[in-house]
């Protein structure tokens, strides 16, 4: 009994390592405090990747999240299919085309390997303790070997800028993804993040909770 406990212990601490890990989170954010203008209505969506597939990938689910948030969003490879050399001004002539008045691009700024260390100790269950005498007490115990986990995390840098010709950068943040499944799921956990900070900030709108 006592040692099918200690297994399920062992699976339980490696479910909870597991299910942290899979996260997105903002290490910095900034906002524009000089700009006071409406918000932004049509934003265009760019993913900065030298991998066609993987910057469509993002694109068209960064852009799903924003739609169904209530905010025009159209991916940037619908306006400019081909990615490396494209001239800024095909791109500036396509957002003037269909009347975007924002663009967000998320670039990637690094990707690493970062290792986590769990000590390990001896847990006695309770009830069972020392009064127990020593095989109760030995029975009883749970044994939590040391643990070292590696995982990925991927640092990005978010911007959103308005459309017009000397406009600043509006918001920018920086966010890590660690263990990111695929692509779309990590493009989808990222727009969660950037979408609830936009709306925060007034620089979008969201229709409310229903």
């Amino acid at each position: 009994m006592f040692k099918s406990l200690a297994h399920l212990s062992l699976l339980l601490l490696a479910a909870v390592l597991l299910a942290s890990c899979a996260s997105t989170r903002f290490t910095s954010a900034w906002r524009d405090r000089e700009y006071t203008g409406p918000t932004l209505k049509k934003i265009v969506v760019i993913g900065i990747s030298e991998e066609t597939a993987a910057r469509r990938v993002f694109e068209d689910s960064f852009a799903k999240a924003l739609n169904q948030a209530g905010v025009d969003a159209v991916p940037g490879y619908t306006l400019i299919p081909v990615n490396p050399g494209r001239p800024v001004e095909d791109l500036r002539e396509a957002v003037e085309r269909i009347h975007a008045d924002g663009v967000l691009v998320a670039r990637a700024l690094r990707a690493e390997r970062r290792l986590d260390y769990t000590p390990g100790h001896v847990r006695v269950m309770p009830g069972i303790g020392y009064h127990s005498g020593f095989w109760g007490y030995y029975g009883s115990a749970i044994i939590d070997e040391p643990r070292l986990y590696s995982y990925s995390v991927i640092t990005i840098e978010t911007n959103l800028w308005p459309t017009s010709k000397d406009g600043k950068v509006l918001w920018s943040a920086i966010s890590e993804t660690t263990d990111p499944d695929n692509v779309q799921k990590a493009a989808s956990e990222l727009a969660k993040l950037v979408i609830k900070a936009l709306a925060e900030q007034k620089l979008i709108e969201t229709p409310p909770a229903k």
